[in-house]
């Protein structure tokens, strides 16, 4: 039977084994990019929107930002022999300060377990207070399928029924705090599934 003594060393050991994995997946980010200072707590975000019993404006805040952008269901899908032109529209949640964005970047972007490109989204809006707005101008972008033609038509034959987003928006505006604007980005970490727009209803 062990003592007292190597049941607590075994137990501090272990629990410095999960601090420093927590530790090692916090992810760093750059202290500015353009002019804009990188804040992940720039925005306080409602949550519980969906709730239709709750009508009032005093509803719980969330400060994880990594639900400000997510992406909606894609309306179009054109396969080409390179890939497929994608149409997405863009969700934005609402938050309990004002706020303005300039732009959004996009970094490390992976659909499909296929890296793509996606240019800056560069429409400027003021973010919603009350429920989530979907932005006027869709996320436009090309997903090249591996091995081009060959890869298109196994999506087409044996498509999967989602396809995995992950990736990094910065999200590129002024912010208000109590009396005060600031310039900021906000890091938003992307992780989710979208419907295969090559999957048939």
């Amino acid at each position: 039977m062990r003592s007292p003594q190597i049941r607590f060393t075994t137990t501090i050991g272990i629990l410095l084994v999960l601090i420093s994995s927590v530790v090692s997946q916090q992810r760093t980010y750059p202290k500015e990019i353009r002019g804009y200072k990188v804040e992940r707590s720039a925005v306080v975000m409602k949550k519980d929107q969906d709730k239709k019993d709750k009508k009032d404006d005093n509803q719980p805040t969330v400060s994880n930002p990594d639900g400000l952008i997510r992406f909606g269901e894609p309306r179009l899908a054109v396969p080409t022999a390179l890939g497929i032109r994608l149409e997405i529209p863009i969700v934005v949640a609402p938050v309990t300060q004002k706020g303005h964005v300039d732009f959004l970047m996009f970094e490390d972007m992976v659909v499909n377990e296929t890296p793509v490109e996606i240019d800056e989204y560069k429409r400027s809006f003021d973010l919603p207070n009350k429920k989530e707005m979907v932005l006027h101008e869709p996320l436009r972008f090309t997903v090249n399928l591996p091995n081009a033609v060959l890869g298109v038509l196994g999506e087409l034959t044996v498509p999967k029924e989602t396809w995995r987003v992950t990736g990094r928006v910065y999200v590129f505006g002024r912010y208000k705090k109590f009396l005060f604007t600031f310039k900021r980005t906000i890091p938003v970490e992307l992780d989710l599934t979208m419907r295969n727009p090559l999957r048939k209803p």
